[in-house]
This record gives C-alpha cells, structure tokens and sequence, in this order.
C-alpha cells in the first residue's frame, strides 16, 4: 500500500521574558500598528483565538500571533530599517545600527498617511511627529536602544512563529515571487545590504550602510553564491502579484531540490491585516542559493530578475520523505526560468486596482503613477 514518510521537527521554544516584553509593548500601544488605514484589521480576541488555533504548544501562543499580524501592518517597515541597518559585521550582538540612515528613511518616508508628520506612523517608531530631518534624529537618538530591543524581540518571537506555522507543499506551489525594493523611499542601493555578506556591514559605526546595486550583483549575489537574509522576507504566488510592488527587481524562489513543502516559507495569510493578500514569509537569517540573475526590461523599464533557491536547514542529515510514485509523477515543476522571464517581459501595470496609495502599508506599488 502506497505510503509517505518523513520526520517530526522540534516545536520552537519561545521566551517568556520575550512574550511579557511583548504585552508591554500592546499596553503602550507600540504593537500593533495603531489606527492602520491598510484594511479592517483584526480585533485582538480574533488574533488570540488564532494564536491557540496555530501555536497550540505554548502559553505565549497570543504573543506569537501578534508579532506574525504587526508585521502585515505598516510596523514591518520599522522591522526592516532595524534589522538592515544594523552593522552585523561588528560583534557582539546587539549589532550597533547607522541610526543616521534609519532617521533619513523615516524622514523620507511619503506614501500616503505614512509619513513624518502623521501621528501613528511615528508613534510606531516610539517618536512624535516631526517637522525636519534633525527633529527625527534627534528624537531617534533618545529611542535608538528602545526601538532595536523592539526590533530584536519582536523578530524573534515571528522567527518562532514562521516555524511553527503549517508547511505548504509543492502540490500548491513550486515557486514563490517578491518584488523588491518594495518599502516606497528605498533604492537599489539597499538592497545588498539586505545580507549578512554585504562588506559594508563591518562599519565603521557611522558609515553610511549602502553599497551599489551594480556591485552588490557583481560580487556576493551572482549565480553560485549564498546569502544570507538579515530580515523577514516577504513573497507571493504569482509573477503578477509580486511585479506590482517591484521596484526593479523580481525574486523567484525554487523550492530545494528533493523537498516537497517549503521548508523555510511561512503561510501568514491567515493573520493578515488583509486577508485578501496572499502572503508566505522567510524569516531573518534564511540562506538562500543564488540560481541565476536576468537583466530585462518591462514596460521601457530594467528589472532585474534574481533566482534563488532556499537552502534547508540540516539539509545533509534530512530526508527526503518517500512518494508513492503517482505521487512522485504530479509533483509541480513550477514556471522554467524563460518561462518566468517571459511572464516577467509582458507585464504590464493594470488600471485600476483595487486599492490606493494609503492602501499599502508604506509598500511600493504599481497603483500609483510613478510608483
């Protein structure tokens, strides 16, 4: 009779200092987002029913859940600037961070109500409204240590979550897709410091944290090499979903080779603040195999479109569970990468979405001319 084998993981151990931080930080209203224009929300007995629905192994399993929903709401950018900007080549943890870039992406920040004046967004960042770019540093060099302890914990206790959330199988997708840079005031030259390769992260503490996209994909992300990401990266299931937040580049995630669920991706959809935004996440520190990097161009526009594959965890004492072979002969092999490319070249941003600039949690995206 045909049957399927595998192996059970050990559940993620979470810290009770981590989950109390956590409570704190809802009493003072820093989690989540507060008065979040980006859909309905989710009220909070929604998110503790769901967290003793997914992370029944736990007392913190309501912990666990809002740190997953916070970062479906505009928090992830404050998630982001604290963990990319962070100077990981500079031991002991915690990493000092380049509090100056962290200030301009704040001050800079312009994309719907998400910006240096409106209350919310900056009380997210534990600041008042700001009227310059001073007043933001200022006020950031009073909640630097504050802020990073949020971003540490808070991290933390999603990494735990991701690992424990329910596995996809190849039989609903082969491949995952992210159009990056996908926070509205980054550039391309942010992007390789998304890594814990990238030179740059050895400081010296005050340096700038930015390298050139041109030698970023010259050096540590061109075929063959391995990266490691800092942060939560976030991807959809389809090519068109995830060019509408591309801001130059397209990623394509393969599944490992010989794997048949995602072992690294988590399904977040399910405590989304918008729950018709499909969304499956890699938590900070997942290292990935650079498969290829494409230049083309989309709509009188370079895209760069980079291919990856997850590397799993414990991959050389993991094995591979055993098929029935009907099984083994529907198993997806996920759109060829001249296929992608061609999907890729023929996109074109559509008229009308259903959502508007203020619709997008601080997320680039095509709805906007000029986005």
């Amino acid at each position: 009779m045909p049957h399927i084998s595998g192996r059970l993981k050990p559940l993620p151990s979470v810290s009770a200092a981590d989950a109390d931080f956590i409570d704190c930080m809802i009493e003072k209203k820093y989690v989540p987002y507060q008065n979040s224009p980006d859909a309905p929300g989710k009220p909070v007995e929604e998110i503790r029913a769901l967290g003793k629905q997914l992370f029944p192994f736990t007392p913190h399993s309501f912990q666990l859940a809002m740190c997953v929903y916070d970062w479906t709401t505009a928090s992830f950018s404050r998630m982001v600037f604290l963990k990319i900007f962070e100077y990981t080549g500079i031991p002991p943890p915690p990493f000092p961070i380049d509090q100056s870039s962290i200030a301009t992406q704040i001050w800079t920040s312009n994309w719907g109500s998400y910006t240096p004046q409106n209350k919310d967004f900056m009380h997210s960042f534990m600041m008042q409204p700001a009227d310059s770019l001073d007043d933001v540093k200022a006020q950031l060099s009073n909640v630097a240590t504050a802020l990073h302890n949020l971003s540490e914990v808070e991290n933390r206790l999603l990494s735990a979550a991701m690992i424990a959330l329910p596995r996809t199988s190849i039989f609903q997708h082969s491949q995952l897709f992210s159009g990056q840079v996908d926070i509205y005031q980054l550039g391309l030259d942010h992007f390789g410091i998304e890594f814990l390769e990238c030179p740059a992260n050895t400081g010296p503490v005050g340096k700038e944290l930015i390298i050139p996209f041109a030698e970023t994909l010259a050096t540590y992300v061109s075929a063959g090499k391995t990266i490691t990401t800092k942060m939560v990266w976030s991807f959809t299931d389809s090519v068109e979903d995830a060019m509408h937040y591309s801001n130059g580049i397209l990623l394509v995630a393969n599944i490992p080779r010989g794997s048949v669920v995602w072992e690294t991706a988590a399904y977040v959809t399910l405590l989304s603040n918008d729950p018709k935004k499909t969304e499956y996440t890699f938590m900070p520190g997942t290292q990935f195999q650079v498969q290829s990097v494409d230049k083309i161009t989309v709509d009188g526009k370079p895209i760069v479109v980079i291919t990856l594959q997850p590397t799993v965890p414990d991959e050389e004492n993991l094995t591979t569970p055993e098929l029935p072979s009907e099984a083994k002969e529907t198993i997806p092999s996920g759109i060829g990468r001249s296929g992608v490319l061609s999907r890729v070249e023929a996109y074109t941003p559509a008229v009308g979405l259903p959502h508007a600039a203020e619709k997008n949690g601080g997320r680039r995206c095509a709805c906007v001319v000029g986005g």
